[in-house]
């Protein structure tokens, strides 16, 4: 008996707990504000007890496609799109640019911004340019070159001492053995003593040990390439299944299946997000991803997140377009699954 009322106390104050910020998060939407510092310490501030709990087992925020917001509407057409668009947009790009430039950006807000605002994976693509050294962001587009994104996660980081990022190099367009090294070299440049060394068991990656020892960035690298590093971890570490679908039950249904499947030993990523094909495009030139997409996407993936926990088997890391809409709740809504571990509700 005694024990079923400590277990209603703990509902109390758990209760107790959403409700207070859920009114944190009204008052600062009325005041608004751009953020509050809840989410940009969200990691420092977890209590002790999810601190030891490996991390895939904590439910975090990501952005899909983190660095579109670099892409602006005279950017050249990426390696990423299929041949016959490319050529649509070196031959019609009056037409064809701004099309691709509408359905491409997935976020508008700088990554400093999603860092504040609590987002702690990023999923970069990158791509090269014939005839040019450097290495840039891509998605339909060529966004920026990554150097300066990447110092400015580095110096949030210097600034946020026990927050951690994961960065998933998903996809290398037109990537030769030499483009490879001179990424690899380059976030080594950048990151140094902070990169997390790979390990094949995650019973010991808690934000405690982390802390302890100052690592602050998880590297994942989609690539062969990675076998050479320490410093990367492989993909077969991190499963993202892709939706592929501008379908909003499939999405949900999807996203069900894949999380009750996901295996417990290794990190999970849960896409929550929808991807218009050619067909969809096509029907909708004048549409864009945010206004037509979007928002019926949101509608159906925060309650969605919102019935689930993390844990043992449960979300992991969650992406999402937009992330910053309604003064990010989604990532709101993501970090406070992590209540229900702790009030074991």
């Amino acid at each position: 008996m005694h024990h079923h009322r400590g277990n209603v106390n703990l509902k109390k104050r758990y209760k107790a707990w959403r409700t207070s910020t859920d009114e944190s998060f009204d008052e600062s939407k009325r005041k608004n504000s751009t953020v509050d510092e809840e989410l940009e310490y969200w990691m420092t501030r977890l209590p002790e007890a999810l601190k030891s709990l490996p991390i895939i087992r904590l439910a975090i925020p990501g952005s899909h496609d983190t660095m579109t917001y670099t892409i602006n509407r005279h950017s050249d057409v990426g390696p990423d799109e299929p041949r016959y668009i490319r050529a649509l947009g070196r031959y019609c790009s009056l037409v064809s640019k701004p099309v691709i430039f509408n359905w491409s950006i997935t976020q508008h807000e700088s990554i400093k911004d999603q860092l504040n605002g609590g987002i702690r994976y990023l999923d970069l693509r990158v791509a090269t340019k014939r005839m040019d050294g450097n290495i840039y962001f891509v998605h339909g587009l060529y966004g920026s070159k990554i150097y300066q994104p990447l110092h400015e996660i580095a110096e949030w980081l210097s600034y946020h001492n026990n927050e951690i990022v994961i960065l998933d190099f998903q996809h290398f367009y037109s990537f030769s053995e030499m483009d490879h090294h001179h990424l690899v070299e380059t976030i080594f440049r950048i990151f140094q003593t902070k990169l997390c060394p790979m390990a094949f068991t995650f019973n010991h990656i808690t934000l405690h040990w982390l802390n302890l020892e100052k690592y602050q960035v998880i590297v994942i690298y989609r690539n062969e390439y990675a076998q050479n590093y320490k410093n990367l971890w492989p993909s077969g570490l991190w499963r993202t299944p892709w939706p592929n679908t501008v379908n909003v039950n499939e999405l949900i249904n999807f996203l069900d299946i894949e999380l009750k499947t996901r295996p417990l030993q290794i990190g999970f990523v849960s896409q929550c997000l929808l991807t218009p094909d050619i067909p969809y495009v096509l029907k909708h030139l004048c549409g864009t991803l945010q206004r037509d997409l979007v928002p019926s996407c949101q509608k159906a993936i925060l309650p969605w997140i919102n019935k689930k926990r993390p844990g043992h088997g449960g979300l992991n890391i969650v992406i999402a377009d937009f992330i910053s809409d309604h003064n990010f709740l989604f990532c709101k809504t993501v970090i406070d699954t992590n209540k229900k571990l702790y009030f074991n509700v």
